[in-house]
């Protein structure tokens, strides 16, 4: 083979791949360099520096999940090089339990295999799943009965919804297909995407969605992609985000398989804070298969509205204040 194609071997590394926001990131120099640049996601970091063992930046970011570092410059023979590396932020934020009081409870039918849920001028609204059995309800709160109704074709797995401007946005979970609906449940559009489709919330005209795992994609109401976020906790990143409801700048997200609600920054990713649903699970539902995965916020109440797949009752909570947030150290070396 010739030299020419040869890969050659970067002359940038780092010591680890993870970091804690916060941290300074310090970059290995397998030899001395000059002129060398140092850019983050596009952000010139360091310019025209010299090296011959490492070098030193402040991650700089308040975003959680993988970053670019390039590193180019000149190396002991003159010859111009630009190596690509990549690390990862972990949230600097210990989350907090947050409690809530039970405000009431209202019936639920059990045949809904909960997959999405919210109001919408003082309506309750609900997306089911499971093949064959997947549909869109209008809601009566307090008798738990369907107003109004439409069945998926059975190739469809409904999953979350949202309601922006008078159009609902279903889900579905396999298929790539998100139905857009008027509210007389009348089909205008279908939209497709290439991942799995599990929760959908949205904040003004941004849909937001989640796909299972950590994380969470953004959209423009023609479901044109304008962005996305990472969510991690302190230890890392947090898997099976599903049911999802956008509430004051925080992504309120069920993880699947869990009592648990956790509350992360929209904007940054990271997981503040955390809900532990167990005392309101209920007693007669078998808690492997019918999860939690109901999450709907009344903002007229300042309450939430929580069920699960086929649960006998809704209930309405009211969060308590959330505790001091507590920040980690940082690990700069």
């Amino acid at each position: 083979m010739s030299s020419d194609n040869t890969e050659k071997a970067a002359l940038a590394s780092l010591s680890t791949s993870r970091y804690v926001i916060g941290d300074s990131v310090r970059i290995r120099l397998s030899q001395s360099l000059s002129k060398v640049n140092v850019v983050l996601d596009g952000k010139l970091m360091l310019e025209n520096q010299n090296g011959s063992d490492s070098l030193q930046i402040n991650s700089m970011k308040e975003k959680t999940g993988w970053h670019k570092l390039i590193v180019s410059g000149i190396d002991v023979n003159k010859v111009a090089f630009s190596d690509t590396l990549a690390f990862e932020l972990i949230s600097n934020v210990f989350p907090q339990e947050i409690k809530y009081t039970v405000l009431g409870q209202f019936p639920h039918q059990k045949t809904s295999f909960t997959e999405g849920l919210e109001f919408y001028k003082g309506e309750l609204y609900e997306s089911t799943g499971e093949n064959g059995k997947s549909q869109l309800l209008k809601i009566d709160l307090k008798t738990g009965s369907s107003l109004k109704s439409i069945s998926l074709d059975k190739q469809y797995f409904g999953e979350g919804i949202t309601i922006v401007n008078d159009n609902i946005y279903q889900l579905t979970w396999q298929s790539g297909v998100c139905f857009q609906y008027d509210l007389d449940f009348k089909l205008q559009k279908t939209f497709t995407y290439y991942f799995q489709g599990w929760g959908l919330t949205h904040h003004d005209s941004t849909l937001i969605m989640s796909d299972g795992s950590n994380k969470i994609h953004f959209y423009n109401t023609d479901f044109e992609k304008t962005g996305d976020l990472e969510v991690y906790d302190n230890k890392g990143p947090v898997r099976n985000l599903n049911e999802l409801e956008y509430v004051d700048g925080f992504i309120y997200a069920n993880i699947f398989e869990t009592n648990k609600i956790v509350k992360i920054d929209a904007i940054t990713g990271k997981i503040i804070a955390f809900i532990n649903m167990d005392s309101i699970i209920p007693a007669e539902i078998d808690s492997r298969r019918d999860v939690l995965n109901g999450i709907a916020y009344r903002s007229d109440e300042g309450a939430f509205y929580i069920t699960g797949k086929n649960w006998p009752l809704l209930f309405k909570i009211r969060l308590k204040d959330l505790p001091k947030v507590k920040q980690l150290a940082s690990a700069s070396e």
